[in-house]
This record gives structure tokens, sequence and C-alpha cells, in this order.
């Protein structure tokens, strides 16, 4: 059984998955991800994301904020900020004095969500690439968009999001805009 659980890749879209929408990922994932406990926190983060997002402003409240607040909008531009406290890996037992040499992780995270929590985004920046996944909250295919990270005004078009968008460089994002064509 161990052997079959070496094989099994897990990504932040089927940890998303499991969340949100179960019924698209497969039982043995699903079993992998319920057992692994590395996964427990980022799925503690994706439960509460979930259980906040199920409440939804009605639309009077949300034109009253897009009259006061500039940064909201009812068009099609989806504005969406960092979260303050990404989850990052937690590193387990005691650090060699070989490893201290690399003080830089090999992998850090960013989370974008929008107001209404449609939206999620996942920025992935590993040694020299970075990885971009869009989620919808609704389960939806996300079709046709452009997607703008601050402050570099980096601008990426999207057919749909089906497959992480992946940046040959690592990124500093600190605000993301998607704009529907």
């Amino acid at each position: 059984m161990k052997d079959r659980k070496e094989n099994i890749a897990i990504d932040e879209q089927d940890l998303f998955y499991s969340v949100f929408f179960p019924e698209n990922i497969s039982a043995e994932k699903t079993s992998y991800i319920e057992t692994d406990k590395s996964f427990a926190e980022i799925l503690e983060f994706y439960r509460n994301l979930k259980s906040n997002s199920e409440s939804k402003p009605n639309d009077a409240l949300k034109r009253k904020i897009a009259k006061r607040i500039p940064a909201y909008s009812l068009s099609n531009v989806i504005q969406l900020y960092a979260l303050k406290d990404s989850l990052l890996p937690k590193q387990n037992g005691n650090r060699l004095a070989a490893d201290s040499k690399e003080l830089k992780p090999k992998m850090t995270t960013k989370t974008f969500v929008d107001n209404d929590k449609e939206y999620l985004i996942k920025v992935l920046n590993y040694a020299d690439i970075t990885k971009v996944f869009v989620f919808s909250t609704k389960d939806e295919v996300v079709k046709n968009f452009d997607m703008i990270i601050e402050p570099h005004n980096l601008k990426f078009h999207f057919e749909d999001n089906s497959e992480p968008l992946i940046i040959e460089h690592t990124i500093e994002a600190e605000k993301i805009e998607i704009r529907f064509n």
C-alpha cells in the first residue's frame, strides 16, 4: 500500500478541490489527502475560506460599496488582494548544520482572494519558476480572461483556468486583477 501512495502526485488544485468540489477528484487522491497530516493546515485554510464564502452580500449592499470604495467594482474587472497570513509548510525535526547554508525557502506561496470570495489565486514561487493557479469557488471554468500582476504590471491571457500559468522566473505579486474579455 505504501508504494501506491508514493506514486500519487498531489498539487494545489487537488487540495482546493478536495474541500470545495470533492466529487471532482479521485477516491484514491481523496484518501491520500485525508490521511497525509502534512496537508492539515492547508485543508483547514480552504475549509475556513469555503465557510466564509457561502454567505453573499445582496446586490443593494454591493452597489453601496461600489459607490464608496473606488477599488470595489461591479464591472468585468475583479481585484484580488493578498491574504495577510499565507500558510507555509512548517519544518519538522531538527535542522542540520549542513542545511543552514541555504536560508531561502525552496518554495514560497501567496494567496489572493477577491472581495466576494468568488475567485482565489495561488502564486507558488519555486527556485527558478512560478506557478499561478486560478480557482473559482463556484466550480466554474473561468474562460477568456487577462490577469495583471502588480506591482510590475505583468499581463497574461488565459483561455481558461484548467492549467496553471507557468512563468520561467520568480515573481513578487502584491495585487492581482482579473479582466474578462
